[in-house]
């Protein structure tokens, strides 16, 4: 379902689940499986009848008419079909504001006037010609400045009239869609009563569009029955429903229809009705009539033979059969449903796609064939937290008027407001256009997106979730996020920022460091200001000498020993408030003060300049702010120390305090805004992506014309190679340089020699700016112009899987590596599940990026890229590995058997399996077996001592990716030259320990202890053997000495906590709990057990306190939230249980635990304590 709204673009909802016919139209389908949303209006019960049969689903709206009167559905006309409802202009109006219609369909002009400030696609039904309605309406009016007033009106609104006297007599462009009927609802016509039938509304005070006088001319004396509204006429009647009406169609001999050509067409519904049951019309002349004089009924302008006629066909009951089944076929000939019914899929579909184009919104995905930079609204997928006074919420506002967005993630609730101190915000959050949950996979979200409509990129701002779709490595286009509190977030906003192609920051000091940690392309974006909601707010005057809206309780000491003081000298408001309310009080305020929290440069400094008062701001150095603004032009910097002199000078000096913050509202008015930011966000974007079609992982600039690769291709650093560069290489050729950045990284290092081979010139050129030597030409076909055994290193980033003979380049290399020399090299693996599955079903699909790179000439497995070394004189020393996520779905016990497309692989080994997920390998090879003087040469350090740490950092790396084998057989090979090091011990007992090799493990760190009895970590190891050993007493002194040597160690607190517990000294164990989560809030076991202690114990207050605290920081950790749940259960606060589980269920609608729990206060009985 397309859902728009009244913003004037794509608006709030979007697109729903079910979206068949969204863009795709897929109008060859069944139109009951269609799932459009339309409102429309009640004034003709038959025709909307005949729209419902398009199977869409439709909200009636019943008009007013006056004060307290509306017009009703009447089910005497008409029985209310399944798939239309009735609502209120209320309920409308809710709806259409939340955009859950597709579209509007009016019929007059005062519904489109009611519809004029909704922006959605309209479409007016003109059911009556200009012409009548001016000579019925009780005052004079002048056509032209009529059509001329409404003209804004129909602008924009595709037009439909009922036929095209009716068009042409209003003088517009639109479609004619005449009425359809299906002639099998109808039929069953036996004239058997010899009565005249007319049907119709008004009568006689429409006389002259109904021909009333004429047809009581014609009708005097004859037996007739008139149904319909018409108080005029007291012999009419109200059908008694539509098997009423029907009946009388099929039983009466014969209808008259009077219509006068110059106010009407010479038919309507009521009569092609009678003519579908087979009944025979009588009628005046009429060029639009669908009677044929002796045909299908009889056509006259004389009164006495048209009662002529009605005479012989009173009196003819045959001749009255024969005509009526002509009448029949005329409308199934002229008048059929099925072309009413396309005609109208046809008009919606082209509505929608007018008001797509309108809006900028790319239908058929031509325009993202474009290059990226040409686009100009461009179609955003946005992830974040729904919350209307958070930074997203603004950005989304000032997306929306220039592109098309989609929205998808969680949105907060009134417990997610208790927990963030959001009780004074009044303004409701809105759901998402695609609603989902914190850690909903991307591959969830997308498939609900229309089917032509892809993203050009996906943006994802912080909104207190640390989480980021699970998935989002695996998608192709481009990934932008911007992250807002890195002051209080810096390291996991450099993990965060590893998965993004672009990052803005709001905090400009941290951009370098942010940068360095391995993301290329990071931008400062400062926050900014929304006029419509920050705006001056015009109030009697200012009431306050300084405002403050913000934390206080939970902010720096520092913030509120300022604002202490400043109470003591002034009338300060400090409140919490938000958007608009935040807003009038900063209006109210002469002066607006911050205090900004570790620098950070906050949206306080934007909104309070946009109120239109002074802003006084502490100077946050390195914050960015004196490169927006001056200090004494468009605002005030204060020091703590002389805060009070500051804000007294500016009290005493209004003319100059004014000045200032007029010059300071128009400076963020005219560069501040989310709007201002937005446009930097887009042009940043599009400096650096201007490649056709899809985004691959890389950022783009322009496409090189050699090989179809773009500039950032030859500008990327590779970080993860570098980090397997042996210490102690001087020397290193890398193969494939490209522009030179990753050489030039390694240029950093004080005395490295970096050398470079590059086929393409233009990239050479730069990488010759960058490196001491760059040799340009095709190293398969060319000598090097290097001694023998001049390198320690030679890197292969990505290049031997686009050569034609590897073997033959990684034997040429041999000989310019020195005795011990290593080569590194990353091959994508061809093993990949993504490839398997296009092969199982019967593709190999070249891109642009990737395994299936369409420059690539040679594919490899592991077991392809040992065999590659091996032939080519080569020792692996160790092989790394890109892992795709989705592994981690298969580590579950019994999992054995892969499933890509229509091929399934078994009987695999976790291993086995593992090599299904590797997306890429990095390779470590020497030349030939290392004997170990070699080996002790690439273990030195810079100064020529043996250092473990290579290979340390190696074990740990497996280590980490759960390959404890591998890890452990590395720790070896490290004891074997360095048989005191404890850290290898350690390592190799934790392997041991994760093997369930526990007598090896304890043997390990007992070596550990005493081969360095000064490391913390030794201690802390052994203690944890020793508790699961049940050794009390020893792993007491174990954790004990750790403390003396690292007091801070958090596991060896929990470890104290798990000694006591074991002893049963449950009150001191629950205390060391408490100090391992006060030092570490992270400590899982700690928390864990503290819980379980809590319940045992009957101690809540202090297991409270720390969840509290943990949910600060994640405050979407629904385990976490259960939890506290729980506690707040058992502590006979029901009201806040209930409170924190619905939070959960708004995250996770199918939480079993949260519904059980809840059940179980519901079902409680209400007591003093919980009432």
């Amino acid at each position: 379902m397309i859902k728009f709204s009244n913003k004037g673009e794509l608006g709030k909802g979007f697109f729903r689940k079910n979206r068949k016919d969204s863009l795709g139209f897929d109008f060859g389908s069944p139109p009951i499986a269609m799932k459009f949303q339309i409102l429309t209006f009640n004034w003709h019960e038959p025709y909307l009848c005949l729209l419902a049969r398009t199977g869409y689903r439709f909200d009636v709206l019943e008009p007013e008419l006056g004060p307290g009167s509306f017009r009703r559905w009447d089910l005497n006309m008409r029985p209310l079909p399944q798939n239309v409802r009735l609502t209120s202009p209320e309920e409308a109006r809710k709806r259409l504001e939340e955009g859950e219609y597709d579209f509007a369909i009016s019929h007059n002009i005062k519904d489109l006037l009611w519809l004029k400030d909704y922006q959605l696609p309209k479409i007016a039904t003109f059911h009556c010609r200009l012409t009548t309605e001016m000579a019925l309406s009780p005052k004079k009016v002048d056509r032209v400045k009529y059509l001329e007033s409404i003209r804004p009106l129909l602008g924009d609104v595709k037009k439909v009239f009922i036929s095209d006297s009716k068009r042409a007599d209003w003088g517009l462009e639109g479609v004619v869609i005449p009425h359809g009927l299906d002639v099998h609802d109808y039929g069953g016509y036996t004239g058997e009563k010899p009565v005249v039938l007319r049907v119709g509304n008004l009568f006689k005070e429409m006389d002259l569009a109904r021909g009333y006088t004429v047809s009581e001319q014609i009708l005097r004396g004859f037996p007739h029955v008139t149904l319909g509204l018409n108080p005029g006429i007291p012999e009419a009647r109200l059908s008694r429903g539509f098997d009423d009406l029907l009946n009388h169609y099929r039983t009466c001999r014969v209808y008259l229809n009077t219509t006068p050509e110059e106010y009407e067409d010479g038919y309507n519904l009521s009569m092609l009705e009678a003519m579908a049951a087979g009944m025979p019309v009588v009628t005046l002349p009429n060029s639009t009539s669908p009677i044929l004089d002796g045909v299908n009924g009889f056509v006259s302008g004389d009164l006495v033979r048209l009662r002529k006629l009605l005479v012989q066909l009173l009196e003819d009951r045959e001749l009255a059969e024969r005509l009526g089944r002509a009448a029949q076929d005329t409308v199934m000939e002229k008048f059929g449903m099925q072309k009413f019914l396309r005609s109208w899929h046809a008009v919606l579909q082209d509505a929608a796609i007018d008001y797509l184009k309108r809006t900028g919104f790319d239908l058929n995905g031509q325009d993202r064939n474009r290059p990226f930079n040409e686009i100009s609204r461009k179609n955003v997928l946005m992830n974040y937290v729904s919350h209307p006074a958070t930074t997203a919420h603004y950005l989304e506002r000032a997306l929306r008027k220039r592109h098309n967005v989609v929205t998808c993630g969680p949105m907060i609730n009134d417990e997610v407001k208790r927990r963030w101190n959001l009780s004074a915000l009044k303004c409701e959050p809105k759901a998402h256009d695609l609603p989902c949950g914190p850690q909903t996979p991307l591959s969830e979200v997308i498939p609900r997106l229309p089917e032509r409509w892809r993203p050009d990129f996906f943006l994802w701002v912080e909104t207190g979730l640390d989480s980021i779709p699970p998935d989002l490595d695996r998608h192709k286009f481009l990934k932008v996020c911007y992250l807002i509190d890195t002051h209080l977030h810096l390291e996991k906003h450099k993990q965060l920022a590893q998965h993004f192609d672009f990052v803005f920051l709001a905090q400009r000091k941290y951009v370098d460091v942010v940068r360095e940690a391995g993301s290329p392309h990071v931008f400062w974006l400062p926050l900014a200001c929304d006029p419509e909601i920050h705006c001056r707010r015009e109030a009697p005057g200012a009431k306050w000498d300084v405002g403050f809206v913000g934390t206080v309780d939970q902010a720096p000491p520092r913030r509120k020993f300022l604002l202490d003081r400043i109470a003591s000298n002034f009338h300060l408001n400090c409140d919490r408030k938000f958007m608009e309310e935040m807003a009038e009080l900063y209006s109210r305020s002469r002066i607006v003060f911050n205090n900004a929290i570790h620098d950070d440069l906050n949206m306080r400094v934007f909104e309070g300049m946009c109120s239109g008062s002074l802003l006084v701001t502490d100077r946050a150095p390195g914050s960015g702010l004196d490169e927006l603004f001056q200090d004494r032009k468009h605002l005030v910097l204060y020091e703590d120390g002389a805060l009070i002199d500051t804000l007294r000078h500016y009290l005493d000096h209004p003319e100059e305090r004014e000045r200032i913050a007029r010059a300071g509202m128009e400076e963020v008015l005219a560069h501040h805004t989310y709007e201002h930011r937005i446009e930097t966000m887009i042009a940043t974007l599009n400096r650096f992506n201007g490649q056709t079609g899809k985004v691959p992982h890389e950022p783009l600039e322009t496409l090189h014309p050699a090989d179809d690769k773009p500039d950032s291709y030859y500008q990327h650093v590779r970080h993860d190679v570098l980090q397997l560069i042996p210490e102690g290489a001087s020397c290193i050729l890398e193969v494939g340089c490209a522009a030179g950045k990753t050489g030039e990284a390694l240029k950093n290092i004080p005395g490295v020699f970096v050398a470079g081979v590059e086929l393409d010139p233009v990239a050479a050129e730069k990488a010759r700016k960058v490196l001491d030597d760059v040799v340009e030409g095709n190293i398969e076909s060319m000598e090097l112009p290097y001694a023998e055994k001049s390198f320690d290193c030679v890197l292969f980033a990505d290049v031997l899987e686009h050569l034609v003979d590897p073997w033959a380049v990684l034997r040429k290399t041999r000989k310019y590596l020195k005795p011990g020399g290593t080569v590194i090299a990353s091959i994508p693996n061809v093993q990949y599940y993504g490839v398997l599955h296009q092969v199982a079903e019967g593709r190999w699909t070249y891109e642009s990026a990737g395994i299936l790179d369409r420059t690539h000439l040679r594919f490899f497995t592991r077991g392809e890229i040992e065999k590659l070394f091996a032939e080519t004189g080569y020792t692996v020393e160790r092989i790394e590995e890109t892992l795709d996520r989705q592994y981690e779905r298969f580590l579950k016990p019994g999992v054995t058997s892969l499933t890509m497309g229509r091929v399934t692989v078994q009987n695999l080994t976790p291993g086995e399996m593992r090599q299904f997920f590797v997306y890429q390998y990095r390779i470590v090879a020497t030349v030939g077996a290392v004997s170990d003087g070699a080996r002790r040469e690439k273990n030195t350090g810079t100064h020529g001592k043996p250092s473990p740490k290579p290979l340390l950092d190696n074990a740990t790396r497996y280590f980490a990716n759960k390959q404890y084998r591998e890890a452990g057989q590395v720790y070896q090979s490290i004891l074997d030259q360095f048989p005191e090091c404890a850290e290898a011990w350690v390592g190799k007992g934790n392997c041991q320990m994760h093997l369930a090799n526990v007598p090896e493990a304890e043997r390990c760190f007992q070596r550990a202890v005493s081969s360095g009895p000064g490391n913390w970590e030794a201690w802390l190891a052994m203690g944890l053997l020793q508790v699961q050993k049940g050794m009390n007493p020893e792993a007491l002194d174990s954790f004990c000495r750790t403390l003396e040597l690292n007091p801070q160690c958090d596991r060896a607190l929990c470890g104290l906590g798990l000694v006591y517990t074991q002893m049963n000294r449950l009150d001191e164990a629950m205390e060391y709990f408490i100090q391992a989560l006060h030092v570490n809030i992270e400590n899982g076991p700690a928390m864990k057990h503290l819980l379980s202690l809590s319940y045992g114990l009957n101690r809540f207050e202090e297991s409270e306190r720390i969840l509290q605290r943990y949910l600060e920081l994640h405050p979407a950790n629904l385990n976490i939230l259960f939890g506290l749940a729980g506690i707040q259960y058992r502590m006979g606060r029901m009201d806040e249980a209930r409170e924190s589980l619905a939070t959960i269920l708004v995250f996770d609608s199918k939480h079993i635990h949260a519904l059980d729990l809840m059940n179980r206060i519901e079902a409680a009985p209400v007591t003093r304590e919980n009432s």
